[in-house]
């Protein structure tokens, strides 16, 4: 593949920024031994959600109180273990941010580490079975999610069957990602020459190709229309693309740890067809079990909405509980919220044309791994209510299995000796081993790091995007990565000089996911004793540069350290914008320390990691570009913003932006901050710039950036 980007890199000492301690992260909750499921003929993992009759999650039960039976065989429990996963919640200051800045979000998101995450949720969008007139409540519902109910801690990815661009469909923590694929769903077609069994396997946790070829991320015009639900082997295409999309984003859910929700949001799944004599044909039977058998052994519970809602207007939404046998004769719904279909569940005079089977469907993916399914309601908020708190806390349960692993589908029963409780959890698994993983390679393990959604610490590296444009339409972009040499593993030679050697690589990919460059080089450092101390104190920074065109991007960048294996990585969203289209634009915001006494005006720009002592000032500087003119003259204004925890701390006045740039339609804002009474801690600073000449869709730009004050 011919590379677009080329980046040159160059190593030197930071010696402007001091690196201080920063506050450490709360004790992650207590966890069992081994927090990813593991399905062996030693041990068998599982995960089990116990609710009162309000639905709450009880969680002082003891391994006393369990009773686990495998093929019908009573267990001996090794380890009985609660896990509460439940964040704090958002506080309410975050809506009065939104309130003085309308429409601007002004916090800025940090990678998480599996310490970090709590909550891990993929929503998969069956953009080709839900109906156009649907995808508004959709787009609605997961937008309420992500302004109203995402927490900090919080993994998310919402990912289509088709049409998805890469950077959209990765699990991340950042709001402003979550958004942008919120706004870009919309109904879509099945192009006809789809592949199903050739979809990338990490299209979520990595960004490679989408599903199909790149024009899929346009919608597509066919010859070949699958048309209403229930037309009979015609709906396959769709419930093979649905299931094995959403068997990839399980997939990539592997070897994050902890339980894990899938909501899969559909216009109906119709896998199963039912006889005549009252049977049912499983039409992609094997699919359907390798999603499910792959749901237990991640740890993951699939959750299911029939987003189309009532057809009878008026209807009421409701919720039930009764646990019955179900249809398919093959036990009860273990976990979802389904009633027999006989016994007033589903109320077949509510749901028009539409077939029994494709509720069915949703209702069994659901309760094979102790998921909630949502169907014959239209309050599809209240749905992923229920979603959300089942996620609260589960128990972890480990056993050794009596019988031999046969390869054939086992089925766990699990009671808790306690009245009034429900249990939800998976209804069984495949006894077969799970494949043991090989030792990876230097290449392998540096891989495996750039393309995983969870942060590596064991190195401490940091990274800061900075561009401003260039002529031809191109932006310059310097990307500064950062490491923390107290880290690093270095020895003393006989001759009195620190070695270490660790490796540097980044990758670049554009908003569909294709690579467009990267680095890689090994550094051999051979430091004096006086350039080991600075090290120690400073950190040590790279700088790689590079030019690209307008469009969305995301860098990723590992380091390895060769004697230790220990990995630090991190991950940067960027966009360039179109300066030909005449938009108002802004570059990134630069941060410099300055001497606050005035001795030396010479200000320092601040490293990566953006610490900065009370003893020094702290200045900004942006340019913008495509001002609009009256009289040749601006009328732009500028407003700072200072949080803290999502508090708002300080709001300047609006400022006039006059001072020019250099070019036609670009001006210059510079600033400054006195910190000497400023308490230490990170804060985030905000820069809105407003141009009333401009077009109103259009008037408004900001950026953030955070920085962490020291004594």
């Amino acid at each position: 593949m011919k590379k677009i980007l080329t980046f040159i890199l160059s190593a030197t000492f930071t010696f402007g920024a001091v690196l201080g301690q920063t506050p450490q992260n709360p004790p992650s909750p207590q966890k069992p031994p081994d927090d990813v499921i593991r399905i062996t003929s030693e041990l068998v993992q599982t995960d089990v959600v116990v609710t009162d009759k309000n639905d709450q999650i009880v969680p002082d039960l003891k391994l006393e109180d369990f009773e686990v039976s495998d093929n019908g065989r009573k267990q001996d429990l090794q380890f009985v273990e609660f896990v509460t996963i439940e964040a704090p919640k958002r506080p309410e200051s975050m809506t009065n941010i939104a309130k003085v800045a309308p429409g601007i979000d002004t916090s800025v998101t940090r990678d998480l580490s599996a310490r970090d995450v709590r909550r891990v949720m993929a929503f998969v969008v069956d953009d080709v079975t839900i109906p156009f007139e649907d995808m508004s409540r959709v787009r609605q519902m997961l937008l309420d999610f992500v302004d109203n109910k995402m927490q900090d801690g919080d993994l998310v990815a919402i990912v289509r069957t088709v049409g998805g661009k890469g950077l959209l469909e990765q699990f991340t923590s950042d709001r402003q990602i979550l958004r942008r694929a919120i706004s870009q769903l919309n109904a879509r077609s099945i192009p006809p020459y789809i592949a199903f069994g050739d979809a990338e396997t990490g299209r979520v946790a990595a960004p490679p190709s989408p599903l199909a070829d790149a024009t899929a991320t346009d919608t597509v015009s066919s010859n070949t229309e699958f048309t209403a639900p229930g037309e009979g082997t015609n709906q396959i295409p769709r419930a093979l693309l649905a299931l094995s999309v959403s068997s990839y984003v399980v997939d990539s859910l592997r070897q994050i740890p902890g339980r894990k929700s899938l909501i899969l949001l559909s216009g109906g799944l119709p896998l199963f067809q039912i006889t005549n004599s009252g049977g049912v044909v499983a039409d992609v039977g094997q699919v359907f079990r390798i999603l499910t058998d792959n749901a237990t052994r991640s740890g993951v519970v699939i959750n299911t909405m029939d987003v189309r809602g009532l057809s009878t207007a008026g209807a009421l939404a409701t919720f039930r509980e009764t646990p019955a046998k179900s249809a398919l004769g093959g036990g009860t719904f273990a976990g979802s919220d389904a009633n027999s279909l006989g016994g007033g569940g589903i109320d077949t005079a509510m749901l028009g044309d539409r077939p029994l089977t494709e509720l069915l469907t949703l209702r069994t993916l659901a309760s094979t791994t102790g998921g909630i399914s949502v169907v014959n309601t239209n309050n599809f908020e209240a749905g992923l209510d229920r979603v959300l708190a089942r996620s609260k806390g589960y128990y972890r349960l480990a056993y050794r299995p009596s019988e031999a692993f046969d390869k054939k589908f086992h089925k766990v029963s699990i009671k808790v000796k306690r009245g009034g409780v429900h249990t939800y959890a998976a209804e069984g698994y495949y006894a077969r081993e799970e494949k043991s993983s090989e030792p990876g390679t230097r290449e392998g393990e540096i891989i495996k790091a750039a393309i995983s959604p969870l942060a590596r610490r064991d190195l401490d590296v940091s990274a800061e995007l900075q561009y401003s444009f260039l002529p031809g339409n191109l932006a310059q972009l310097d990307i500064n990565t950062f490491i923390d040499a107290r880290k690093l593993d270095f020895k003393r030679s006989a001759d009195g000089k620190y070695q270490a050697s660790f490796d540097v690589a980044g990758f670049v990919f554009d908003q569909v996911g294709r690579a467009r460059g990267g680095i890689s080089q090994t550094v051999n450092a051979d430091l004096s004793e006086e350039d080991y101390q600075r090290a120690l104190i400073r950190g040590i920074s790279y700088t790689a540069s590079t030019q690209a065109p307008p469009g969305y991007y995301q860098v990723r960048l590992v380091v390895r350290e060769a004697g230790t294996g220990k990995i630090g990585s991190v991950s940067r969203y960027f966009e360039v914008p179109d300066l030909a289209n005449k938009q108002l634009a802004m570059s990134s915001i630069l941060l410099y320390q300055i001497n606050a006494t005035g001795a030396d005006k010479n200000p320092q720009q601040l490293a990566a990691t953006r610490i900065i002592s009370r003893k020094q000032d702290l200045r900004y500087a942006l340019v913008v570009y495509n001002a609009k003119l009256d009289n040749n003259k601006p009328q732009l204004r500028s407003q700072l913003i200072v949080s803290q925890n999502n508090n708002l701390l300080f709001k300047e006045a609006e400022q006039p932006v006059t001072a020019a740039g250099g070019a036609a339609g670009q001006f210059v804002k510079v600033g400054q901050l006195v910190l000497s009474k400023v308490n230490p801690g990170r804060y985030v600073l905000t820069l809105v710039v407003t141009d009333p000449l401009a077009d109103k869709k259009h008037q408004t730009v900001w950026r953030s950036i955070d920085f962490t004050v020291i004594n």
